[in-house]
Formats: C-alpha cells, sequence, structure tokens
C-alpha cells in the first residue's frame, strides 16, 4: 500500500496532485539551493572577484543538500512513495538529464540573442516541466510494478 500523506494538498484530484506537489517542492528546492549558496559563499568569504573553485564548491555543496531534500520530498510528498535505491538512482539520473537539458537550453537560447536572465529562466522552466514527466514515470512505474507483485 503506497503510503498515506495527509497535507494540504490532498484535497486536490488525485491526478493533478504529483503536478502541484511536484511544483511546490520545485519551487521551495530551488529557494533552498540559492539560500544555501548564498549562505555558503558569505561563509567562505566569497566575493565576486575571488577563485572560481570556492565558488563552485559552494555552488555543489548547496546543490548536494538541496537535491537530498529535494529526493526526501519528492519521495514522501509529491509522489507518496518511500524512498529506495531504485527510485534514488532514477532521481540521481533525472537530475544529471535535467541539468544536461538545462545546460543545452540555456546555450540555445544564448545562441538565439536571448537575455542571460531570460535565457536562464526559460531554461529551468522549461527543464523543470521535463524533469517533472521523467520523475513521474520513474515513481509511477515503481507503484506499477508494486501493484502487480
Amino acid at each position: 500500500m503506497p503510503l498515506q500523506v495527509k497535507l494540504p494538498t490532498h484535497r486536490i484530484p488525485q491526478k493533478s496532485r504529483s503536478a502541484v506537489r511536484f511544483m511546490i517542492v520545485g519551487t521551495l528546492g530551488t529557494l533552498l539551493q540559492i539560500s544555501l549558496y548564498d549562505f555558503f559563499l558569505f561563509c567562505f568569504g566569497i566575493d565576486t572577484n575571488d577563485s572560481d573553485w570556492l565558488v563552485q564548491a559552494a555552488f555543489a555543496l548547496a546543490f548536494v543538500i538541496e537535491t537530498t531534500a529535494n529526493y526526501l520530498a519528492t519521495s514522501f510528498y509529491t509522489f507518496e512513495r518511500k524512498p529506495d535505491w531504485k527510485n534514488a538512482g532514477g532521481f540521481a539520473l533525472s537530475r544529471g538529464v535535467n541539468y544536461l537539458i538545462q545546460a543545452g537550453l540555456l546555450a540555445l537560447l544564448l545562441w538565439l540573442n536571448l537575455s542571460d536572465r531570460v535565457a536562464g529562466i526559460v531554461a529551468i522552466l522549461i527543464a523543470g516541466v521535463i524533469n517533472y514527466f521523467i520523475l513521474n514515470f520513474i515513481f509511477r512505474r515503481q507503484t506499477d510494478n508494486h501493484n502487480t507483485h
């Protein structure tokens, strides 16, 4: 039996619930990653003229922490499933694919002369929608396999 999480979105029709929850988790995850990144930049005493590797380290730490929190929230809240190695592997793969999609879209949009800011926002939004469908497939497939055994 699937894990039942009773949070405010439980009143949303079942067909739309995971999409709404995904948007909530994604928004909170984005805010968390930006906040952690700023926090690590502050803790490391980094300003815009500092070493690239320190900036990359701050970004990587924020990404790893946010990805872990996002995985747990996606499992328990978005798709109402217990975390396991199978969906963790799928989640990690989807995050890698999501990053590649974002980077590719950003490069394309910049090549099309969109502003840096608009190109970044559009790339993130499109990649987020694609990521939802990838994760939906991973988590729903697990449910279907669970229900047939």
